[in-house]
């Protein structure tokens, strides 16, 4: 899925996301530093690298955050990435609104209150989920199930894991432990109970913390 992704902000966290995601997804870095935009457009001729604060609206129009897919409000100063957050999701509708947290005592201000899905210390979980592939509302999806405690774990099969061959409904999975889906060949796969595991499978489990443990005991991977 091919994505707009505003990155406000183009420190080293903002360069990180610009050439991690730049080849597959429409990337567009917004930088208040003359200098650092010059910096970056000299580096990637061809990006799309804007002059501006990203706390003022009209800057934000020029950006065209309105018609984006994901932002990511990743400058060095926790009091604008809350601005440029709450600017995002309610005034320009954002679906999806990662904030930086430089500060790890301002934590807990990074709340959807303030317009924010997701706070990160880095662009790395950003980057992450865009790589897997995820569609925007699975995306939503795995951050919402964050939030209410239950972990999303992401196991591929080896040859040799106790549980291939088998089907799904053949797998004692622990209390209040789900399969969610699973990726074979980069293909997405429904997992119904008739489903043969393999070799090479990514399967995402839903589980309460205290079951992961047991999870990757009985794949055999502790």
């Amino acid at each position: 899925m091919n994505m707009r992704i505003i990155v406000l902000g183009g420190g080293m966290v903002g360069l990180h996301m610009l050439t991690s995601l730049r080849d597959d997804h429409q990337v567009i870095v917004v930088e208040k530093r003359q200098d650092r935009v010059d910096e970056l457009k000299e580096k990637f001729p061809d990006a799309d690298v804007l002059h501006g604060d990203a706390c003022e609206p009209s800057v934000l129009d020029a950006a065209q955050v309105a018609g984006a897919d994901v932002v990511a409000a990743v400058t060095g100063d926790d009091e604008d990435n809350l601005v440029i957050s709450y600017l995002s999701k309610f005034e320009y509708g954002v679906p999806l609104v990662f904030a930086r947290v430089n500060n790890p005592k301002n934590e807990w201000l990074f709340t959807p209150d303030w317009g924010v899905d997701e706070a990160v210390c880095s662009a790395s979980i950003i980057v992450q989920l865009v790589q897997e592939e995820l569609t925007l509302g699975e995306m939503v999806t795995l951050l919402k199930l964050r939030r209410e405690n239950l972990m999303v774990e992401e196991i591929q099969l080896e040859e040799g894991n106790a549980v291939v061959g088998r089907t799904i409904r053949d797998i004692p999975l622990p209390t209040k432990t789900l399969v969610a889906t699973i990726l074979r060949d980069r293909r997405i796969l429904i997992p119904r109970g008739d489903l043969t595991l393999l070799a090479g499978d990514k399967i995402l489990f839903i589980s309460e913390p205290d079951k992961v443990e047991e999870l990757r005991k009985l794949l055999g991977l502790v």
